[in-house]
């Protein structure tokens, strides 16, 4: 595989206000529903396509929009609505794979409690001659009452040898964008609160589609384990919690070990796992963690035509340990499974026994 090239994808916008004022207008899309209405700044020479909502076989285009002078310049909003809770970058990053887009740069944009946002770089060959290359950033918000979320993606692209003259323009585009009658919920589910008073008292959220049982063989030992779940169609993800008093085990490793091993012994399974690495503070972003450690792997029955992916977290707080497991779908082009399931975890780590979401500072 040949490198890839690399493109300017500036982050600080560097036109002035005054040049903004001349050369770009405010477009304000009102041609569906109250919840799909936004607003985006554009030059001045890109104008409306169509602006009623086109089904594509990826998404829903609820703008197009295209320069009618100068180097080709083409700007398009879409959405797509989905069911449960996730982040917004990996619904996106499955759209861009299925667009036959290459990701070449990209940042994640991190909300305080709602997930992560994709800023991205892409390219993609017309054929032989012709290359595009798209910015593409992204917003998600609730359809109401917890019933699903509206995830949304801004694309302006040029021909490639016109990219970097546009480059700034294009940053201007796709960074000032905004629901009109944005909710103040920007999740696609409603949370749940688990509560339970073990080494004094854990709490965290987990989106409403998820059910929480306990394992009743574990209450009178020093280890109570919990089973969250996820059902859709069939059993879509499972992650199991064990907690464990911190006077009884001293490191990650122990931890991993007493608990990884009920896997590995599970009769006709296989699993396998990677080396755990050591999370920074500054990741989690969570301050009532004190150390974090994860792996990911595979979690396999070949006689049952069972394959799963399993990641693996263990987090130190000021009183225990706790350790959970996550086994589901692995990642596919055809269901959000794998990232419905990766979001949950994520927002049990950010919020436990954080339920403010309170974050530590970067320094």
């Amino acid at each position: 595989m040949g490198e890839i090239k690399k493109y300017p994808f500036p982050t600080e916008q560097t036109l002035s206000n005054k040049f903004c004022e001349k050369n770009f207008w405010k477009c304000l899309y009102d041609s569906a529903a109250d919840i799909l209405h936004y607003w985006i700044i554009l030059p001045n020479n890109v104008k409306p396509i169509e602006v009623r909502p086109v089904k594509t076989k990826n998404a829903t285009v609820i703008g197009h929009y295209i320069g009618v002078d100068g180097p080709y310049l083409e700007v398009f909003v879409m959405y797509e609505y989905c069911e449960f809770e996730m982040n917004v970058s990996d619904w996106a990053e499955k759209k861009l794979i299925k667009m036959g887009e290459l990701v070449v740069n990209h940042r994640l944009i991190e909300g305080r409690s709602t997930g992560t946002y994709l800023d991205a770089l892409t390219s993609r060959k017309l054929n032989e001659e012709e290359t595009v290359i798209s910015r593409v950033t992204t917003l998600k918000d609730s359809v109401g009452n917890g019933n699903g979320a509206n995830y949304f993606m801004a694309i302006a692209r040029c021909k490639e040898e016109n990219y970097e003259e546009l480059s700034n323009t294009i940053l201007q585009i796709v960074t000032n964008w905004d629901l009109t009658n944005k909710s103040q919920w920007q999740f696609g589910e409603l949370l749940q609160k688990f509560s339970y008073p073990v080494n004094d008292k854990v709490e965290f959220y987990v989106p409403l589609s998820w059910e929480m049982g306990f394992d009743e063989s574990s209450i009178h030992t020093s280890t109570p384990r919990f089973v969250i779940s996820h059902l859709k169609d069939e059993q879509n993800g499972v992650i199991n919690v064990f907690f464990h008093q911190s006077n009884t085990k001293k490191s990650y490793a122990e931890i991993a070990e007493m608990f990884i091993e009920r896997l590995k012994n599970l009769k006709g399974y296989k699993t396998e796992l990677k080396q755990f690495e050591t999370v920074k503070l500054t990741e989690i972003k969570n301050p009532f963690i004190y150390s974090m450690y994860r792996t990911t792997g595979s979690f396999e029955n070949d006689g049952l035509d069972f394959h799963a992916h399993v990641q693996v977290v263990i987090i130190k707080m000021k009183k225990g340990w706790y350790y959970f497991d996550l086994i589901g779908s692995k990642p596919d082009l055809d269901s959000y499974n794998w990232e419905v399931n990766k979001r949950c975890l994520e927002l049990i780590i950010k919020s436990f026994n954080n339920l403010e979401f309170e974050e530590t500072d970067d320094a």
